[in-house]
This record gives C-alpha cells, structure tokens and sequence, in this order.
C-alpha cells in the first residue's frame, strides 16, 4: 500500500512537469512540481524503489519533449520516453541512497546537485553523439518566467538546478515549518535574474544591424515531398516563397533566411537551376536550406545566395538519429559574414546544444540563425518547444536568435530570450525586423555550462561519500 501511495505521488510530479512544459501553462508550476516526488522518496529507504519512482517521475518530461515523435513514428516514441526517464531513476536511486547513509537532509541538500548532473550527462556529444538528449532539462518550463535569465549565467542546466532547489525548500516548509531555505532560495533567484549579466547587452559599434525578412512557405508535407519528382509541383513551391521574397525586397531586406531543405532538389556542384535563380532573384542575400551532394555524401546544409549563385555555408551537425541516417554531419565552419556582420548559423536539431550556439558565438557570431522544418511534428506541442529551446540560446550566448521554420512557428527572439516577433504555425508569410548585432561575451559563452559539469563532481564525491559511510546514519 505505502509502494501504491508513493507512486501515485511520483506520477503526480510526472503530470505537473508535463503540464509546466506544455506552452499553455505556466512555468511557474515547476516551481512545485518535484514536491510530491521529495515527499515519496523522503519515506522510501530501498534503492531500487527509489529509482522507480525517479522513473515514474521523469516520464512527465519524456512525454512533452519527444510529442512530436508520435505522428512520424508511433512505435519509437514510447521508447525514447521510457529510455530518456532512465536518468530519473539514477537520480531517485541516489537519494535513496544518500539519504539512508548520510541522513534525510543531506539527501535533500544533494537533489538539486544530482538533477543538475542528471542533465549535463546525457547532453555530452563529445560522448553520446547523435544519442546525445538535451530535451528534457527541468529548464525549458521557466520560458515564460524570469528565471529563464539564469541560463546566461552558467546555460540552462542552471535554470534547471535553481528550480529543483525551489522544491526542496518547499519541501523544508511543508515537512518543517521552516521558511528560512525557500527565503534564501528565492533571494539567490533574484539576485541572479536582476542583477546585470555581463554582455548580455554590448552592441557592435562597427555595424549595428541587419534587416532580415524571414519567409515561412508553410507549403504542406504532400506538396513538399512531390517537388522532390515533379517539376510542377516544385515550381509551385517555390513559386510561394518567390512572392514572399520580392515583398521583403521591395522593403529594403538586408538578408532573406528560408527554412531547412526547402529547395526541392538537391544541390550538386555547379550552375543553378533557372527556377532557384528566378525565385531568389529579388534578394539581395539570402540563407536556405537543402540538401547538398558532395563526394558521393548528402547534407543537410544552408546554402548562401549571394551574387547569383548558391554557396554552401553550413552543414548540420546534430543529426537525429537512425531518421536522418543517409546524411553526414558536419563539423565546424566559420560563421557567415552578411554585409559586415558574422551570422552563427543552425539546421534543426543544432539548435538544442548550447554547446553548437557557444562555439559559434565564441568565432565572433553577432547574431544566430536556425533553420528548421518542424511540420513531421503535426499538431504536436514539438514547434513551439524548439522554438523556446532557441530562445535559451538566445540569453546564454546574449544574441538574437533568427527562427525560420518552414511549415511554422516562425520567430525573432531577443538576447533575454523574448520573441519579438513571430508567425503562426500553418500560415504562409514573411517576417521582416530589424536584428541588432551584439559583440558581447556572456558568463556561459565564457565558461559554458560549469554549473552542469561541477554538479557532476560534486554529486560524484556525495555518492562516493555515501557509499563510504555506514548506513542508518541519523538526520
């Protein structure tokens, strides 16, 4: 029964974190939402039921961050939700543990510190690769909170170490009566949010701006994937997004950013195709997204047209796995230098490792630019998630974030991770803002995520420490 009522508490986290996720509700409910999981494993002195209940608990992340998995391939996506909660069960396994050899209180001391390592682990690409996740960080819920602000300081793993210290000083005044903590915890939240980040606002004093048009074809996935055969069908397509064009033209656009592999051919070395040309004509200089051939590989890259021809630029790095197979990573390349300002770009998945975002800005990136096509996610909550996910790239490298998705949303997002401007989802239009160019260095791009990687050491010596000591330890 006690095993009943304590799941029952781990799956009530479980629905408050997927609820925090989702755009509609409040981030403010992570706030809260780990109590009732603390609560349970607080009661819970065996290991293994530890970990099921850390389990049970992530699974509400693992539902949200991979919705949009449902609609292309219903059979993974309980796979990869039941595979990414494996870190929870890490997680509730160690306090488990820490709190039966070291006391109740140090195990709610060392939470935070464990979450926070939980997350940095798994997002490593050095070590997991293409399986890297960074999707589930307890950090996306602050969006739309001030918190959010904290992730220039060390990148989102500290947003999401600062919310799980939140619960535990809840938990300290519900099991305690002791405001103290949740005093000192809200006071560190914000001093941290109001308190001036270092170069989060240094504008570039040699050019201060771009204007640049975002065109979201919003062309459906049937018609996309007939201009792959049919020359009509491609001429339609881009027939879309030649209309959009000359209307940002018309308006003065510095540079015209089309969404990820939008030409419906591949590009190979050599001439442009007439309809391409025709249909990029008008701009002065855009970024767009296809597929190249090069030595007998395919990537998924931007190509800059510049002068009347394409110029591949850029290829993705972050690969989604077994999906995305036929294509080859790229590796790093300088950012893209448009009239005097240097653009760090990104094709879909680039843009959910602040490690991608931090390289670029430390090469002398003044803005960002994502390219994306997000419409195999359906009416899944997957656009706007990787749209937030961009606005944390955003405030940790203190940039301007171009968002351009093909099928929608489409966005501008400032340095403190607020859209400006944005287009629907669905909706075939063109965006066009004036992009500030930044030159400052933030905490982050200066020193990464150090928060994830010195709570990865210090919950290492915790768990060292614990199984060091003998149990039954007192509180």
């Amino acid at each position: 029964m006690a095993l009943t009522r304590a799941m029952a508490l781990a799956l009530l986290t479980a629905a408050l974190l997927s609820t925090a996720a989702r755009p509609w509700a409040p981030g403010l409910i992570a706030w809260f939402a780990l109590v009732p999981l603390l609560l349970a494993l607080g009661r819970e002195r065996h290991w293994g039921r530890g970990a099921l209940l850390g389990w049970l608990a992530a699974l509400g992340g693992g539902l949200v961050a991979f919705e949009g998995v449902a609609p292309a391939a219903p059979w993974a996506y309980p796979l990869l939700v039941l595979v990414a909660s494996v870190p929870g069960a890490v997680v509730g396994a160690l306090y488990v543990l820490v709190g039966r050899r070291l006391g109740d209180r140090a195990a709610l001391l060392a939470y935070p510190v464990l979450v926070a390592a939980s997350e940095f682990v798994p997002a490593q690409r050095w070590v997991f690769g293409d399986f890297a996740n960074a999707l589930t960080l307890l950090g996306v819920t602050q969006f739309d909170t001030p918190l959010r602000l904290v992730a220039a300081w060390s990148g989102i793993g500290g947003v999401g170490l600062l919310v799980a210290a939140l619960n535990v000083a809840v938990v300290v005044l519900v099991r305690e009566r002791r405001p103290l903590p949740l005093i000192m915890t809200g006071v560190i939240a914000l001093l941290l949010v109001v308190l001036p980040i270092p170069g989060t606002d240094v504008r570039d004093p040699a050019r201060t701006s771009l204007r640049v048009a975002v065109i979201q074809g919003a062309v459906s996935s049937v018609d996309t994937l007939m201009a792959r055969f049919d020359g009509e069908a491609a001429d339609r397509m881009l027939g879309t997004y030649a209309a959009l064009t000359d209307v940002a033209a018309e308006r003065g656009v510095d540079l015209v950013v089309w969404g990820e592999t939008v030409l419906p051919q591949p590009v190979r070395p050599g001439p442009v195709s007439s309809s391409v040309a025709n249909a990029l004509a008008s701009a002065p200089v855009a970024l767009v997204g296809g597929v190249s051939y090069v030595g007998g590989r395919s990537f998924n890259s931007v190509f800059n047209w510049n002068d009347g021809a394409l110029t591949e630029v850029y290829r993705k790095r972050a690969l989604v796995p077994f999906n995305e197979r036929h294509y080859t990573a790229g590796g790093p390349l300088p950012p893209l230098d448009v009239d005097g300002v240097a653009i760090g770009l990104g094709v879909c998945l680039d843009s959910v490792f602040g490690s991608l975002a931090r390289e670029a800005v430390r090469a002398g990136a003044r803005m960002l630019v994502i390219l994306t096509e997000d419409g195999f996610a359906g009416q899944t909550v997957t656009p706007e998630m990787h749209l937030r996910l961009s606005a944390f790239r955003s405030i940790e490298t203190g940039r301007w974030s171009v968002f351009a998705n093909q099928s929608g949303p489409s966005a501008f997002i400032d340095q403190r991770g607020r859209v400006v401007e944005r287009l629907p989802v669905g909706r075939a239009a063109g965006l066009l803002v004036e992009v500030p160019a930044y030159v400052g260095v933030t905490p982050f791009v200066r020193f990464g995520d150090w928060i994830g990687a010195l709570a990865t050491v210090v919950g290492a010596m915790i768990v060292i420490l614990a199984f060091a000591a003998r149990p039954g330890r007192s509180t």
